[in-house]
């Protein structure tokens, strides 16, 4: 029988070994583990003993853990895992944003600078489906944004018009979902922003 792999999401309760795990191929999914200090971010392989949620796992071996971004960054791995974790829908493959993540662990020595980070988050933001509303953001620079490799994106280096661009899409993103507030990793990367206002739009 062949191994499943997953990144740890959260932990929910240590005590009781309930974790969810964005898996390969069912999305994100809650399991109850029986192995000790399993660390959140971790890339994992393990086997899934039934056939319904709360998935049990067993057989859990580390593939991969995420010490140089924990140690550098720890904001922005939480705030990408958060992210995950709230937008993802339980049980819907993502196996573009499971590859997304395991590419930050590839380039976690290309992503340190604040715009490097902004333009991963813009990356997961769209691959989740989430846009801002505006019209203004529908332009030919952030489609080829969007459709671009993270390899590509993260080798850009944003002029100052396009940094403030990206800030703009990045801020109403945050205030059309709500759900942002409630995260604990919200300020380390948006604020301060300096939005430009349209005043063509008001």
């Amino acid at each position: 029988m062949e191994k499943n792999i997953g990144i740890v999401l959260k932990q929910c309760s240590q005590k009781n070994n309930i974790i969810f795990v964005l898996d390969y191929k069912n999305g994100k999914i809650k399991c109850i583990h029986n192995k000790n200090n399993i660390l959140t971010g971790s890339i994992i392989n393990y086997f899934i003993t039934n056939n319904k949620s709360p998935y049990f796992i067993e057989s859990i071996e580390l593939l991969q853990a995420p010490f140089e971004i924990a140690t550098d960054d720890i904001l922005f791995l939480h705030h990408i895992l958060e992210i995950c974790d709230l937008f993802l829908p339980a049980q819907h493959q993502a196996k573009e944003i499971f590859n997304l993540i395991v590419n930050l662990y590839k380039f976690e020595s290309e992503i340190k600078n604040r715009n490097k980070k902004k333009l991963f988050i813009f990356k997961l933001l769209t691959l989740l489906g989430i846009y801002p509303e505006e019209a203004r953001f529908r332009t030919a620079y952030f489609h080829c944004l969007a459709t671009e490799s993270i390899d590509n994106i993260i080798l850009k280096n944003l002029n100052s018009e396009d940094e403030q661009e990206l800030n703009n899409w990045l801020h109403c993103c945050i205030t059309v979902q709500q759900e942002f507030s409630k995260f604990k990793t919200i300020n380390f990367i948006y604020h301060p922003i300096q939005v430009t206002v349209d005043h063509e739009l008001e």
